[in-house]
């Protein structure tokens, strides 16, 4: 049998198919990297922390409930966030995993691990998690004090912008804004201007000091084009150490909106006098582990979007919902019960149930690094 020699053309695909295949191996291992011994001043400062911090900061993918199509994948975000305790807790922005149905951690290690939430606070865009098996020898940062920051100091963001983890961006504190109060108005929630480089994907994301400490956690930019525009907006880490270590919270994890007897009529064709339409419950929460149910789809009402197919909650804690009075005699009425009972119409039927919150009422910086 006669043996065909390879033509030229073929021989030369043959090579480079062999050389992307090893050098997709060699990928595989990380490079590694020295700091050149020629940095001074502020980038040998800024590489030092880099490598000093990263092994603190992870990448989130919260998967959303999947899809009613056949064959199609469940939606998923990406996001940011820094591990705080030993215990594998984690701090991110509320808008990355509020939404999801289960989340994964990516640790510097490589390895993805499920989580859990054990906090949300939407206004502030807080949320904690708790990485269910975080192994031995997890790094955390050291939280650092906001109030102790000056206008035009540095400001060092890690994260994960389109998907690119562990990318590095330095700019400067432009300003502090504060946007609005939370807890009956016991909290401010402010929040760090900076003009560091954040993107979609570094929501949730550390921004620290040249120090090495936590000053906040990346939120928001301002945009005409979509685009970073030296407008990034970063909640700072007081605000998220005071929610955090709240003790006497009644989180239930549920997203509401209020009807009065006409919206009942209109939207639910019941004759109540008011109510509290559950809209989404966080996956996870005192409310999912009770039982509480969310919306499925959604109508338009002049102007407002409502999704229907939730409970209706007419009664917290013994008090109607009838008005705004009554919720907020709900509030002090459940301010100090750990197990809160809820009536609730579901399906034309009037059901009780009872939501323990003890869980939530917990300093959540016990073991965290603060200063």
């Amino acid at each position: 049998m006669r043996i065909r020699q390879p033509s030229s053309v073929a021989l030369l695909f043959a090579l480079v198919g062999a050389g992307l295949a090893y050098g997709q191996d060699n990928h595989d291992i990380p490079k590694v990297r020295q700091t050149p011994a020629y940095l001074v001043g502020e980038e040998l400062r800024a590489a030092r922390l880099y490598a000093e911090v990263l092994p603190t900061v992870v990448t989130i993918t919260a998967l959303g409930a999947a899809p009613a199509k056949e064959g199609q994948e469940p939606p998923r975000s990406i996001g940011s966030g820094v591990v705080i305790s030993a215990n594998g807790h984690v701090v991110t922005a509320a808008h990355v995993v509020e939404r999801s149905e289960s989340i994964l951690v990516k640790t510097h290690d490589g390895k993805s691990r499920p989580a859990e939430i054990l906090f949300i606070e939407s206004s502030a865009d807080i949320a904690l998690l708790r990485i269910l098996d975080p192994g031995e020898d997890l790094e955390f940062a050291r939280l650092g004090d906001s109030d102790q920051l000056a206008i035009g100091q540095m400001a060092y963001v890690i994260g994960a912008p389109l998907g690119l983890e562990n990318s590095f961006s330095v700019g400067h504190i432009s300003s502090f804004r504060e946007f609005g109060r939370l807890y009956d108005g016991t909290i401010l929630a402010e929040f760090i201007q900076t003009d560091a480089a954040i993107n979609s994907g570094n929501s949730g994301g550390p921004v620290f000091s040249s120090n090495g400490e936590v000053i906040g956690i990346a939120s928001m930019i301002l945009s005409k084009s979509g685009g970073f525009e030296g407008l990034g907006f970063v909640i700072t880490i007081n605000t998220a150490k005071q929610l955090l270590a709240l003790e006497d919270r009644g989180w239930m994890g549920i997203e509401t909106v209020y009807l009065n007897s006409a919206g009942v009529a209109r939207l639910l064709n019941q004759d109540l006098e008011g109510g509290l339409l559950i809209q989404h419950v966080v996956n996870g929460s005192p409310a999912d582990k009770a039982g509480l149910r969310g919306g499925q789809f959604s109508v338009q009402t002049g102007n407002q979007v409502f999704l229907l197919g939730g409970d209706l909650i007419l009664e917290i804690g013994e008090q109607e919902t009838c008005h705004s009075q009554c919720l907020i005699r709900a509030h002090d009425r459940t301010s100090h019960l750990d197990k809160i009972p809820i009536k609730l119409l579901r399906d034309g039927k009037i059901l009780d149930v009872v939501v323990d919150i003890s869980r939530t009422r917990m300093n959540f910086l016990l073991g965290a690094a603060t200063e």
